[in-house]
């Protein structure tokens, strides 16, 4: 006996509750349903249906039976979907929303090689600090600064960042190089707010976290335009590591104030929770653990 075909009939004479409506769906002949119900039956040693000449019903063990059997169909056609996808090439579209300064800095160039990697899917990118609405805007996944809230989310953690202070080397000939949170304070700035971010920003200082009020002297919502005005002479600012270690190390940028430790944040790839994750967006969300958390960004 096939016990899976028999899973397969014994549901469909319970969804129809007949034996020849579950003969036309299966396409198999009355004879062969009740045959294998039949067999079924013996081999289980209980009755699975009771028959009149006008219904036919579950018994107690054909509906344990039954509830069964549908988890158990399903479990296996997700995993022959599972393991036929796994050697099929992900194509289509892939639709990713990122949070404006890790999309232009990072994921923007490791781009192109994601789409080397894949050639028959299609990327599109809205960069945006705004929170979207992962499933009802069809994005198939969302790169954010810090865990949020949702558990119709999985939360896959692909790098960090670390906020830190810069100026100019004209602005340490002008402005002196700051020691201490109260001296840089008295200094002019430009700095990013996105909403209530970017207004407290915690660091570490000999043993204990200390949070740090941006002033409020220049702001804007663009972590580009913060930086393409701090080298201008705008000011200090703080930016994360990835923003400005290139500049850092070309000494258009002094990293002011080393001993304070910036606290880590994490960034997280988000994608909704399913049975079965689309490989489209489980090789993309590995392509970005590959490309940052194995290395420093900074």
């Amino acid at each position: 006996m096939d016990v899976i075909e028999a899973m397969k009939v014994a549901v469909a004479v319970a969804r129809h509750n007949s034996f020849s409506s579950a003969s036309r769906e299966l396409r198999l002949s009355a004879a062969s349903v009740s045959r294998i119900v039949a067999d079924l039956e013996a081999d289980l040693g209980v009755r699975l249906f009771n028959r009149t000449t006008r219904q036919i019903n579950l018994t107690g063990a054909g509906m344990e039976f039954v509830q069964k059997s549908i988890g158990l169909l399903e479990e296996l056609d997700l995993m022959r979907s599972a393991v036929r996808e796994r050697h099929e090439t992900p194509r289509g579209q892939l639709h990713v929303s990122c949070v404006t300064a890790f999309g232009n800095e990072c994921l923007a160039p490791a781009l192109p090689e994601f789409v080397r990697r894949f050639p028959q899917l299609n990327v599109s990118i809205d960069l945006s600090n705004r929170l979207v609405d992962l499933i009802g805007e069809h994005f198939d996944v969302a790169i954010r600064v810090g865990p949020l809230n949702d558990s119709s989310l999985i939360a896959q953690k692909i790098s960090t960042q670390r906020i830190v202070f810069v100026a100019t080397p004209q602005f340490c000939e002008q402005y002196g190089t700051p020691s201490t949170l109260d001296e840089i304070k008295e200094c002019p700035s430009v700095t990013q707010v996105t909403g209530e971010w970017g207004r407290e920003h915690r660091f570490s200082h000999q043993g204990k976290v200390i949070e740090f009020e941006v002033p409020q002297h220049v702001i804007m919502n663009s972590a580009r335009a913060v930086k393409n005005a701090c080298l201008a002479g705008g000011g200090y600012t703080l930016l994360g590591d990835f923003m400005v270690a290139q500049d850092i190390a070309q000494n258009r940028f002094v990293r002011l104030l080393p001993d304070y430790e910036p606290v880590e944040q994490p960034i997280f790839a988000f994608y909704a929770q399913r049975r079965h994750t689309p490989r489209k967006v489980r090789v993309f969300v590995d392509y970005l653990v590959e490309a940052f958390s194995s290395k420093s960004i900074s």
